[in-house]
C-alpha cells in the first residue's frame, strides 16, 4: 500500500483543532484572551481616571496659587518680616545722622522712616476705620528723631499687622479717589494696601542709599 502523504505542519494543527480535545483548548485560550481584554480595558479606566485626577489637582493647585496672592496669614508674615527688616534699618543709622539726606530736594533719614510709619497708619484706618496708634496731623509733622522713630515705627507695624485679618471683603472692594497716586488714582482696598507694602519698601531702599552715603553698610536683605 502507498504510504499516506503527510499533511503540512500548519495544516495538521487546523485539523487537530477539530478533535474534542482541540475543541476544549481553543475555548479555554477564548476565555483566557476575554479575561485578558477585560483587565486590559479596566487598567486603561483606571489610568484615565488617574490622568483626570492629576489634572484636576494640577488645575486646583493653580487656582489655589492664583487666589493665595492675598492670603491673609501669608501677608500678615510679609508685614512681620517688614517691620522686623525695616527697623534694622533703622537702628543701623546713628541718631546723630538722622538729619541727614543726600541733597536738599530730599527728606532726612529720619523723615524717610517717620513717612513710612505715618503712611501705613493713615492708609489702614482710612481702609478700616481702626483706631490709629498715634495721632496724625499734616500741620503736626511727628518728630524724626531716632528715639521717636523707632517708637512709631514699631506702632505702626504692629497696626498694620493687627488689622489685616480684620479687613472685610467689603473694605478690600471699595474705591478711593487719590489724585496723587499716578497711574491709578481710583484703587480698591485691595489695590491700596499692596500699594503701602511696596511704597514701605520703596522708602526704606532709599534709607539703605542714605547709609551707604555714610559709608555704613546696610542690613542683610530680608524677604
Amino acid at each position: 500500500m502507498r504510504e499516506r502523504e503527510r499533511l503540512p505542519e500548519s495544516l495538521a494543527d487546523s485539523t487537530d483543532l477539530l478533535t474534542p480535545s482541540g475543541l476544549g483548548r481553543l475555548e479555554s485560550e477564548r476565555v483566557e484572551e476575554n479575561a485578558l481584554m477585560r483587565s486590559v480595558r479596566s487598567l486603561s479606566v483606571l489610568l484615565s481616571a488617574a490622568v483626570l485626577s492629576l489634572a484636576a489637582a494640577g488645575a486646583g493647585a493653580q487656582t489655589s496659587k492664583v487666589n493665595s496672592v492675598l492670603d491673609i496669614p501669608e501677608f500678615v508674615h510679609d508685614w512681620q518680616i517688614s517691620k522686623q527688616f525695616t527697623i534694622e534699618v533703622a537702628k543701623a543709622m546713628p541718631a546723630e545722622s538722622y538729619n541727614f539726606k543726600p541733597n536738599a530736594d530730599e527728606m532726612t533719614f529720619g523723615e524717610q522712616m517717620i513717612h513710612i510709619a505715618g503712611s501705613n497708619v493713615y492708609r489702614f484706618n482710612e481702609i478700616t476705620g481702626i483706631k490709629p496708634p498715634f495721632p496724625l496731623d499734616a500741620d503736626k509733622p511727628l518728630p524724626s528723631d531716632k528715639e521717636n522713630v523707632l517708637k512709631l515705627l514699631d506702632q505702626s507695624f504692629d497696626y498694620v499687622i493687627e488689622a489685616l485679618p480684620k479687613i472685610t471683603p467689603e473694605q478690600l472692594q471699595r474705591t478711593w479717589h487719590i489724585p496723587s497716586w499716578k497711574g491709578r488714582n481710583d484703587p480698591d482696598g485691595r489695590a491700596m494696601i499692596l500699594n503701602m507694602f511696596v511704597h514701605t519698601a520703596h522708602h526704606r531702599a532709599q534709607c539703605e542709599v542714605y547709609l551707604r552715603a555714610k559709608g555704613i553698610k546696610p542690613p542683610d536683605y530680608t524677604f
